[in-house]
Order: structure tokens, then C-alpha cells, then sequence
């Protein structure tokens, strides 16, 4: 199937179907649902609070990860409810529960809804807002800030095991189709994946169709470290069950360190979007709700 580009333009007619919350707020303590986004119905989790301040937008990991992980936001919503903040969880188009396949979407339109996410929370009258991000979350949150001039001033960053290169996300996703070719006696490459993309085949993996339009639009993710992150405090927490810091990842710090005020620590848990059995992150909630709350006094 051809992707057809979308214009990032919010059109009115969108706002008015999510504007469609506002008369609720005060009562529906959780308002989590199908909304209609740019191309379809996306499932928006929804943590409100008496307080209209402060948002928090939650970015999810990719495929699998995402699944294994939604526990661990439904925690942390809580959390965020708790201490009055807003939280915002939108499932990309094609994956999670809301509506399409991937490869009927691309990172442009992921972008688009997200654009229509935060100028609806800018007219539902919030102040300020943050983001927290979960690995391949930040490659979509950066090319977010890359491309989008927020309507709201930006107080908090907080990154969870980020991803940093689009490159080394995809690299990771093909060797799932590479263990499964494996593992049915078969072989194949990245880039034996890549030519059969480039030749209009729709490739399967872990259950997610992917063509040719949704790896292009990876290849052009803007990881390009945000200028606008310079006003926000950023915070990377890393779950490692290593005594030391990994090189990669000291590497990388020292990049932000040199371009930014960076709040970084390393939890000894679980990678639990990886995980066999759910696993917990009582730490790494604790430690983000800690860190919005601590700038919101």
C-alpha cells in the first residue's frame, strides 16, 4: 500500500472532536479512550487531576517493548495523578490499540498527532508541559522538537534508556526478523530485508508489516539533539544490572553533559520492556515523579 504524505496542519475539525473532553474534565477521574487523530482512532491514556498546570506527555518505546511496558505507565500515571499531574499517553496510529497497521502510518503522521495532542492540551488552557520517554521514544521526541515549535514553555525531560541513533533502532528491530528466519532454518540480513523494502514488499516483523514509506520515514527521523532542550531540565535514568556505566552510554552523557544540565543516574532493575515475566520499575518511577514534582515547588 502507497503512504500518502500528511500535512503536519492541524485542521479545526480535529481539535473540535478531542475538544469534545473538555465539559468531563472535572468529573471522569480517567477519560482514557478512542479519540479521532489525524488518520483514524488513536487510544489516548488519559490521567487527570484537579490541577490544570502542568502536563506530562509520556512517549512509549516500539512493537513489543511498548506491550511489555504498559504496565509499568499505568504505575506511573498513578503516580503522576497522585501528585497532581496531568498525564498524556497516545498510542502511535498502527500500533498499540489504536486503530490501523504500520504499515499504513509513518513517523510524519506519529508527528502530526502528537502536534494535535499538544495544541489541544495548550487550548485546554495548561501552562506548561513536560515529556518522559521511553527508548525509542526519544528518537520520535527529539525529531518532535526538531520540527515543532511547542505552544507551551518546556520544564522537564526525562529520558528512560534512551535511543539516540534511528540507525542502531533499526539495526535492532531487523535482528527479530533475522532470530525468527533463524530459528525456522532460514536465513536473512538486514539488508536482504532492506532490498526486499526497496522493492515494495511488505516484510513482517514481530507481527508489525512494514513497507517501503514506514522505513523510509525512519531513515529520516531528525535525532539531532534539540535546541529547545536547553530551556528544559533534562534527566536520563538508565536500568542496568552492570556495576559500572557501560561505555556507550558514558560516551553519550558526556556528549549532553557538554551541551546541556543533565541529571543522570543509573538504576540497578530489570530492563522490563524486554523482560519474559512483567517486571517492575519502582525506582524509576519514583525517582521521575520526584524529579516533575521537585520542579513543579
Amino acid at each position: 500500500m502507497e503512504h500518502k504524505s500528511r500535512s503536519v496542519i492541524i485542521p479545526n475539525t480535529l481539535l473540535e472532536d478531542i475538544t469534545g473532553l473538555m465539559p468531563s474534565l472535572a468529573t471522569i477521574p480517567s477519560l482514557s479512550g478512542f479519540f479521532k487523530f489525524t488518520a483514524g482512532q488513536n487510544f489516548l491514556l488519559f490521567s487527570p487531576t484537579p490541577v490544570m498546570q502542568h502536563a506530562v506527555i509520556v512517549l512509549p518505546p516500539f512493537a513489543e517493548e511498548m506491550n511489555k511496558s504498559r504496565h509499568i505507565f499505568k504505575q506511573l500515571f498513578n503516580k503522576l495523578a497522585e501528585q497532581n499531574q496531568y498525564g498524556f499517553m497516545l498510542d502511535n496510529y498502527g500500533t498499540g490499540d489504536s486503530e490501523g497497521d504500520l504499515d499504513q502510518a509513518s513517523i510524519t503522521l506519529w508527528r502530526a498527532d502528537l502536534e494535535l495532542l499538544i495544541q489541544q492540551i495548550a487550548n485546554w488552557g495548561f501552562l506548561t508541559i513536560s515529556f518522559i520517554s521511553l527508548r525509542f521514544g526519544t528518537l520520535q521526541l527529539f525529531d518532535l522538537l526538531n520540527h515543532y515549535k511547542l505552544p507551551l514553555p518546556i520544564k522537564q525531560v526525562v529520558l528512560w534508556q534512551p535511543m539516540f541513533d534511528p540507525a542502531r533502532f533499526w539495526q535492532q528491530f531487523c535482528r527479530i526478523k533475522v532470530a525468527e528466519a533463524m530459528a525456522n532454518g532460514d536465513k536473512v540480513s538486514q539488508k536482504q530485508i532492506e532490498q526486499q523494502l526497496e522493492q515494495g514488499d511488505i516484510i513482517e516483523i514481530a507481527g508489525y508489516p512494514i513497507n517501503l514509506a514506514f522505513y523510509k520515514s525512519v531513515q529520516h527521523i531528525n535525532a539531532t539533539l534539540p535546541s529547545v532542550l536547553t530551556k528544559a531540565q533534562l534527566s536520563w535514568f538508565e536500568l542496568s544490572m552492570l556495576d559500572n556505566i557501560a561505555i556507550p552510554v558514558q560516551n553519550m552523557r558526556e556528549n549532553l553533559v557538554s551541551k546541556y544540565s543533565l541529571n543522570f543516574k543509573q538504576i540497578k532493575a530489570d530492563a522490563f520492556w524486554q523482560t519474559t515475566e512483567l517486571a517492575s520499575a519502582d525506582e524509576l518511577i519514583a525517582l521521575t515523579v520526584q524529579q516533575l514534582v521537585g520542579a513543579e515547588q
